[in-house]
């Protein structure tokens, strides 16, 4: 059976990848998308009673839309902006 070059590309990078980084909190070691998640929640949570306080909760709608979409921004920019190699 021969292998595609794509194929080949795709097996290396799954062999050669290490896995996701380690975050230790208080000698426990989490996946660090773990934290990553945790920090988006805090922040959307956080963005949210501010667009309240100011008066952007009413531009902010549908909220079962808007959050979602903005937990997972701030999760992948966190992400993007500590653990990018």
């Amino acid at each position: 059976m021969i292998i595609g070059p794509m194929k080949l590309t795709g097996l290396l990078a799954l062999i050669k990848s290490s896995g996701d980084p380690l975050v230790n909190v208080a000698g426990a070691y989490f996946p660090a998308w773990l934290a990553c998640m945790l920090a988006g929640v805090i922040g959307t949570w956080i963005l949210h009673a501010l667009a309240g306080r100011v008066g952007l909760a009413a531009a902010l709608r549908p909220a079962p839309l808007i959050l979602p979409c903005l937990f997972t921004t701030l999760t992948c920019a966190v992400w993007l902006l500590i653990f990018s190699a």
